[in-house]
C-alpha cells in the first residue's frame, strides 16, 4: 500500500488522528461535555500535527496544515449561511466566537482537511483524479456526518428546520460534505508541491467551493 517510509508515517498520523477524533467526540457525546471538550480536542490534534511537522520536517504535512488553516477560516461564510441565512445550524453557547462560528471550528477543520487532503492527494497518482474524487466524496459523505451526529449529543452544535437523517444530520449537510470532499484530491495534490502563496490560493478555492456546495445542497434537499 505504501510507496515510501514518509508515506507510511503520514498514513500513521492520518489514521491515528482520525481514530483519536472519533474516540474524543464519542466521549464528549456520551457525557455532553460541550464547547470546552471540542476546544481541547481541536487543540490536541493541532499540537500533534505541529509536533509531527517539527520533528519530521515533512513538507507535505506542513503544506496540508497551511491548506487546512486557510480552509478552516475560509469556511466561516459557509457557517454563517447555516446559522444566519437558513437558521438551520445552531451552536451551543460558550467560548469565544468568530462571526457566527466558535473558535474551535477553524482548528477542527484544519485537521479534517489535512487528514482528508492527504488521503485524496495520495490517491490521485494511483487512481487518477476522477476515481479519487469519487472515493473521497463517498468517504467524506460518510465520515464527516458521523461527527455531525456526535456533535449534537456532545453539545457542540445541532440542526433544525430542515429534513434530518435519524432526526440529527440534515440531508443537505451530507450532500454538501460529499461535494466538498470531491474537490479535495486534486486541490490537495496540487497543494503538497506548491509554494506557500499558491497553497493559500488553493485553500481559498476550496473554501469557496465549500460555500457553493452548501448552497447547492440546501437548494436541492434542504
Amino acid at each position: 500500500m505504501y510507496t515510501t517510509t514518509a508515506d507510511r508515517r503520514r498514513w500513521t498520523l492520518t489514521l491515528a488522528t482520525l481514530g483519536l477524533s472519533l474516540v474524543g467526540d464519542s466521549v464528549a457525546a456520551i457525557f455532553g461535555l460541550g464547547w470546552w471538550a471540542a476546544s481541547l480536542l481541536g487543540g490536541l490534534l493541532l499540537a500533534i500535527y505541529a509536533l509531527y511537522t517539527l520533528v519530521t520536517r515533512d513538507p507535505v504535512i506542513a503544506r496540508l496544515m497551511l491548506f487546512g488553516l486557510v480552509v478552516g477560516f475560509g469556511e466561516l461564510p459557509a457557517d454563517a449561511f447555516g446559522v444566519t441565512t437558513t437558521r438551520t445550524l445552531v451552536y451551543w453557547p460558550g467560548g469565544p466566537f468568530i462571526w457566527d462560528t466558535p473558535l474551535y471550528m477553524p482548528l477542527s477543520w484544519l485537521t479534517v482537511i489535512a487528514q482528508l487532503g492527504f488521503m485524496g492527494a495520495w490517491l490521485v497518482p494511483r487512481w487518477g483524479a476522477g476515481r479519487a474524487a469519487i472515493a473521497m466524496a463517498i468517504f467524506g459523505g460518510i465520515n464527516i456526518p458521523i461527527y455531525e451526529f456526535l456533535a449534537k449529543f456532545a453539545h457542540f452544535w445541532y440542526y433544525q428546520n430542515t429534513p434530518l437523517l435519524f432526526g440529527v444530520t440534515p440531508y443537505y449537510v451530507i450532500l454538501a460534505e460529499a461535494l466538498l470532499s470531491m474537490s479535495l484530491p486534486l486541490l490537495a495534490y496540487k497543494a503538497i508541491s506548491a509554494r506557500p502563496g499558491q497553497v493559500v490560493v488553493l485553500g481559498l478555492v476550496q473554501s469557496l467551493w465549500i460555500y457553493v456546495a452548501g448552497r447547492i445542497a440546501y437548494a436541492l434537499v434542504g
